[in-house]
């Protein structure tokens, strides 16, 4: 009999059903096939930010498995955000090496052709030797970008159904007003591992796994529930994508929204931080308005904290398909859980603080960045164990609680995706799911 005192977020979204999830789409090969044709070639994907491209001429490259393509992203002469196939129109060599600089033109090392940061093509060696070359139709081959707050994100189809505006507003537009601007500090980390991408962003969008996983290094840092127990405080699912709202221990540095930021409250993580966490209590203690600009009378936007919770902590919020982006007043943390097989998965983690203007604050900074290494290797540590186990097919399924239901609605908007991509193309449906199924049963 179910034991649940308050409403369950199951109820919330009957069309997600409660039935177990097949192990299949997490270890099958054509179904990652299926996933990459019909998901990430079709959808809008994180790959940036614009800081990293702020003058004339900057650039990155993004190599993307997921999308057999390799991005060059740069910004033009007239401050537009631009995005290309690193492809040179000749003999097909790439026109962009590095993984990031600053160029005036990009330059094929095959035979010379130059193209301009519009794309165009400008420069042919011997180009009388050409048929008729019309230098006009042989530019770079652009792909689809554009920004939001900052955040920079590509689609490979050449003509999205869907605009970057339309795909993210319905459940992010009242995330307007947050100051992801700034936050220029930013410490990251890059990994790969040995997983599917699904396995990897399912770890960290519930808090279920929190009491054991971090029971050495967080766990006390959330709020617990009248049961004890390390619920979120309320989540909701979209078209899309999902928001998961958790509450924090305010006596504690991790937990505690406020910290180093000249808000209100952080006296309590101080006092509250113990002999267990001495040292947390004085990197806060000496960080105390280290930050250089002032955020105590922040108004935070509608999206984060929308029940009002007295003990909210952060918001955290996936970006279908796999991007994580977590919200506090003091800082953000964004990472990509991108796929560069069935089974391995490269793991982009950049977490932004506001600068500090004091030798306490960086301290306090430096904290919390190992503090935050040490979580990240707990909840990794998880994952090429559990990869392993659902290869062995010694289960057909995973079991989930109500709390689970965020790792739920991803799995059916996968399926949904795939199942309109198919009957697009005038296939069956109904043949993915048994293919996923199949390589859960065998």
């Amino acid at each position: 009999m179910n034991q649940q005192s308050k409403p369950s977020l199951h109820d919330r979204y009957p069309e997600l059903g409660r039935d177990n999830l097949p192990v299949g789409p997490y270890v099958d090969e054509a179904w990652y096939e299926l996933e990459k044709k019909y998901l990430f070639k079709k959808t809008w994907l994180h790959v940036g930010r614009v800081e990293e491209i702020a003058k004339t001429g900057d650039y990155f490259v993004r190599d993307m498995p997921v999308l057999d393509s390799s991005i060059i992203v740069t910004r033009d002469r007239k401050k537009q955000v631009r995005a290309f196939h690193n492809v040179c129109s000749h003999r097909l060599n790439r026109v962009a090496y590095e993984p990031c600089g600053t160029t005036r033109k990009f330059f094929c090392k095959f035979h010379g052709w130059a193209y301009d940061l519009d794309g165009s093509l400008t420069g042919v060696p011997d180009e009388k030797s050409f048929f008729d070359l019309d230098k006009s139709k042989y530019g770079l081959t652009p792909v689809s970008v554009d920004t939001w707050h900052g955040f920079i994100f590509i689609c490979l189809d050449p003509e999205p159904e869907i605009s970057l505006k339309d795909f993210l507003e319905p459940m992010y537009g009242e995330l307007d007003g947050y100051p992801f601007e700034k936050f220029t500090a930013c410490y990251s980390w890059n990994t790969v591992f040995d997983c599917n991408w699904k396995t990897a962003l399912d770890a960290f969008q519930e808090t279920y796994h929190v009491g054991y996983v971090h029971a050495r290094s967080i766990a006390d840092a959330l709020d617990k529930d009248e049961e004890g127990n390390l619920h979120p405080i309320d989540g909701v699912c979209g078209a899309h994508h999902r928001r998961l709202s958790i509450a924090g221990n305010p006596k504690s540095v991790y937990g505690n929204p406020k910290a180093a930021t000249g808000g209100a409250g952080a006296e309590d993580s101080i006092s509250g931080s113990g002999t267990a966490r001495a040292i947390a209590g004085k990197a806060l203690k000496v960080a105390k308005d280290g930050t250089k600009l002032d955020f105590s009378d922040l108004k935070l936007p509608k999206a984060l904290n929308w029940t009002g919770h007295p003990n909210w902590a952060f918001d955290i919020n996936v970006i279908f398909p796999d991007f994580y982006l977590s919200c506090r007043p003091n800082y953000f943390q964004a990472y990509n859980f991108r796929p560069i097989a069935h089974n391995k998965t490269i793991f982009e983690a950049r977490v932004y603080y506001p600068e500090m203007k004091t030798s306490g604050g960086r301290f306090y900074q430096e904290y919390m960045k190992v503090a935050l290494r040490d979580v990240l290797l707990e909840d990794l540590s998880t994952l090429e164990i559990t990869q392993a186990a659902a290869e062995t097919r010694a289960k057909k399924e995973m079991v989930l609680q109500d709390y689970e239901i965020m790792v739920r609605h991803q799995a059916v908007v996968v399926e949904r995706m795939i199942r309109a991509g198919l009957e697009k193309d005038g296939l069956d449906p109904d043949i993915a799911r048994q293919t996923a199924l199949a390589g859960g049963n065998n």
